[in-house]
């Protein structure tokens, strides 16, 4: 120990001495132990953290499976009421299994009318997600049946806020969406619960059909193994129960559909993990570029101790005294550097999710979740170890070997170095071009994705346009001519404003989500499957087209004549016209949507409907996405049933485009509408804002190997330029000597460049070759480019030899400047 606290100190010593260096050294492998630090920080949050639920390893998710078109398998958690009912029978598997929706409900209350996010939840929920009731109760099974009694859960945020912590609230009613309720308890809210939104304040009664054949998939499903089943053989029975589900509704599963069952943290980190992998992968490429900079340096500091080595060696200590010395001084760099990054990467992400946390799980708000806890210290302690001891190594081996006699004999400090060291300083210089030239490539790669993704054509206009978002629940709602008269008046309302273009409201907003449907057309056999086909399905107001510009093809759009006593009418796009009628006119045509009873009883008396136009299409899936078949139905035509099903499950959104800025209206716009209703709104987004919001996850993915290829071609740039200035000091006599036997300056200049050159050239191929290996690892996170595009594997190239020509024309040019009389006296 006292050894260790000698070598401690002296090495303190030594870098007080050469503030340079240690200055250097410990800014290059901050930067990369602070990366690889916040990268890890971003993992830990999202895959290794326990789930904030009793027993995470019981806890699972409930899920359908199914093959698409292209035969890739896949799964998602969207439940319907027939599904949830059969899944609670598979008790030999399951307990506890829980229907959930969030929502918003408006608060009638207080002086104001307010949203209030809300969730509907079955019987078990509470029980199933482990949230405790502060006071009272929760639901019982008979509250949760079809017309149960009007019963709440409050949170304990909103009964400190609204009701300044009422001891006696069990049992006073609460005014939600035009309905009293009776408020019977006071709930925690629980952690997991915000990966589907902001905290629940109200919880109220899902009453399901136990019964059911309802098909219609609008929320999801949570369970619980039971205890002693494994995870496996739940995936089993579910799969083996999928073909009894088939033969009791034989239109509602694919032949290739089923059912299955997913630990919850796997289902909600889904296909997140292949993306971590990459961004760690990549990071830790820039670790190893500092490491590598970070070893020449210690490399040239050796060269220049050579002599106190020998003559400590001469003294009496031994080679392995010497490397453990050396090894102290690379580890205490290290801890330094990873200190230092520690806080830099910390808050580098927290900065980068603050803002955009491109859509990743179980981060929190604003990147909350993510922070430094026990696993982030000691994986930068651990990666702060491992790198001393990975780039002092080489340094500590090489520098111990100092042979006294030679050192002694030579008649200057500064008379080179062996060719080994030589060598092995070159071959960490290849090494950081090459892992740079991989980074650039990953980099450049996603760069052009994200340009690729901004230059598609989202099928309409998203300049000038806001939208926002009003719960239109209660008794006055649920006949379909209540909302279309109370969306008429809000229309005329906000059309009358100066500044307003066109206004329109609809269920499904692009780049939102919507709904899915099937549809028959009259007249055609549907062949081997019960429908025609399927596609979105969307209710709309009058001048929706024409707020979004997007384009009519062929017929017309709705009018305020498209109404409950006119023929009921519907618009498709180009995409469902060009799929389902190859060889006629869908303007001839007559469709049925959603599939009769059969399939949802909202859609038991959903009339035929004429195809009246045919619209441009819209990516509302995705800029990624294909374009799917889509139909618009006017929000007057369509039946009391759907209507009462698409407003508690889907606010309404308000659509203004105006002539200017559209926040600025946003104030008049809520007033108009609070004078039209008297209820809220929320979620007030440009459409510019929405776009930007589901390009998130791939902005987020451009600017952290934007900067990791940034910092690797900076690092490689420096350790270039590095190992050639050492070369043109160390060789100031032979290119002194060279001059005066009459060498012209450019030859001068051109050797070191070549030099230079040479060792960049190398790293640069061997880098190419690697990243064309590599580049199918990151396939899946591309959009609009190939993996191994001709333009980035050209690009990086040639952007990486000319910031090592710069690196290396430097020191070249200062060659060219010796001075041949001062060189021979240069020590």
């Amino acid at each position: 120990m006292n050894d260790f606290l000698r070598d401690v100190r002296h090495s303190v010593r030594m870098f007080l001495k050469s503030p340079g260096f240690t200055v250097t050294a410990v800014a290059a492998l901050a930067l990369g132990i602070g990366a690889t630090t916040a990268i890890f920080s971003v993992v830990n949050a999202i895959l290794l953290k326990p789930m904030p639920v009793f027993d995470p390893d019981r806890f699972v998710m409930l899920q359908n499976t199914y093959v698409n078109d292209k035969g890739e398998a896949g799964s998602g958690p969207a439940a319907s009421p027939a599904k949830f009912a059969h899944w609670r029978r598979q008790s030999s598997v399951l307990q506890d299994v829980s229907a959930f929706r969030t929502g918003v409900m408006n608060y009638t209350g207080g002086d104001v009318a307010e949203q209030l996010r809300s969730m509907q939840i079955s019987a078990d929920g509470f029980k199933v997600w482990g949230m405790p009731i502060l006071r009272g109760r929760g639901f019982t099974q008979e509250e949760d049946l079809p017309n149960g009694a009007h019963v709440a859960l409050i949170s304990q945020d909103l009964w400190q806020r609204r009701f300044a912590n009422d001891p006696q609230i069990v049992g006073k009613t609460i005014s939600l969406s035009g309905d009293s309720y009776t408020m019977i308890g006071v709930v925690a809210t629980n952690g997991a619960m915000l990966e589907f939104g902001p905290p629940s304040e109200v919880y109220v009664p899902f009453q399901l059909d136990p019964n059911t054949g309802d098909q219609g998939h609008y929320f999801q499903v949570v369970g619980r193994l039971k205890t002693g089943v494994s995870l496996e053989q739940a995936q089993a029975r579910l799969q083996a129960s999928a073909g009894e589900y088939r033969a009791r509704f034989p239109t509602a599963l694919g032949p290739k559909d089923g059912f299955s069952v997913a630990l919850f943290r796997e289902a909600l980190v889904g296909d997140i993990r292949p993306v971590l992998l990459v961004l760690l992968g990549a990071v830790v490429l820039v670790l190893l570029i500092a490491c590598a900079n970070v070893a020449n340096l210690l490399l040239v500091r050796a060269t220049g101790r050579r002599r106190e080595i020998a003559i400590r060696t001469a003294i009496g200590a031994g080679r392995g005294r010497m490397i453990r010395q050396l090894l102290t001084e690379s580890v205490l760099l290290s801890l330094a550097g990873g200190g230092l990054g520690l806080l830099l990467g910390y808050a580098g992400i927290r900065a980068l999710l603050a803002v955009n946390t491109a859509g990743l799980p179980r981060v929190g708000e604003n990147g909350i979740a993510v922070g430094i806890d026990w696993r982030v210290m000691g994986f930068a302690v651990g990666v702060s170890l491992l790198t001393g001891m990975i780039f002092g190594l080489l340094p500590a081996l090489q520098g111990s070997r100092a042979d006294l006699n030679s050192v002694l004999k030579d008649s200057s400090g500064r008379s080179g170095t062996g060719l080994r060291q030589n060598k092995a300083r070159a071959a960490l210089v290849v090494s950081e071009v090459s892992l740079a030239v991989i980074l650039l490539v990953g980099s450049a790669l996603l760069i052009r994705t994200f340009v690729a993704l901004y230059a598609v054509n989202p099928g309409f206009e998203t300049k000038n346009v806001i939208t926002m978002r009003m719960s239109m629940t209660g008794p006055k709602y649920l006949k379909s001519m209540g909302v279309a008269d109370t969306m008429r008046d809000g229309l005329e309302r906000i059309r009358a404003l100066p500044g307003v273009a066109v206004a329109t409201a609809t269920c499904c907003v692009p780049l939102q989500g919507g709904y899915g449907l099937p549809f028959n057309v009259i007249g055609r056999p549907p062949g081997n499957t019960p429908y025609t086909g399927g596609g979105g399905w969307s209710t709309v107001s009058p001048g929706f087209f024409e707020a979004f510009k997007i384009p009519v093809k062929r017929g017309r759009t709705f009018n305020d004549r498209d109404d409950d006593k006119s023929p009921p009418v519907v618009i498709i796009n180009e995409a469902m016209a060009k799929q389902f009628w190859k060889d006629s006119d869908p303007l001839k045509d007559r469709i049925v949507i959603g599939g009769g009873a059969a399939n949802m009883k909202e859609f038991k008396d959903e009339p035929p409907r004429q195809i009246i136009g045919i619209v441009g299409d819209v990516h509302d899936g995705g800029l990624n996405r294909d374009p799917r078949p889509m139909m618009y139905v006017p929000q007057p035509q369509i039946t009391d049933a759907i209507n009462a099903l698409n407003v508690r499950i889907t606010p309404v959104a308000w659509v203004v485009r105006t002539q200017s800025e559209p926040h600025a209206l946003v104030p008049a716009i809520r007033e108009q509408l609070r004078q039209a209703t008297g209820l809220p709104v929320s979620d007030v987004h440009s459409m510019d804002e929405v776009v930007s919001i589901s390009t998130g996850r791939q902005r987020f993915n451009m600017l952290l190997m934007a900067v990791f290829g940034s910092m690797a071609l900076l690092l490689a740039a420096i350790g270039i330029y590095g190992l050639m200035a050492y070369s043109v000091e160390q060789r100031t006599q032979e290119i002194g000597i060279r001059l005066a036997l009459g060498a012209e300056t450019s030859q001068v200049r051109n050797m070191v460049v070549r030099q230079g050159m040479g060792l960049a050239l190398a790293g640069v191929a061997t880098g190419l070759g690697a990243a064309w290996g590599l580049a199918r690892v990151i396939e899946s996170l591309l959009f609009g480019v190939k993996a191994r595009d001709p333009m980035v594997f050209a690009g990086v190239p040639l952007v990486l030899a000319m910031v090592a020509l710069l690196a290396v024309w430097l020191p070249a040019t200062r060659a060219s400047r010796v001075n041949p009389i001062e060189s021979l006296r240069y020590e």
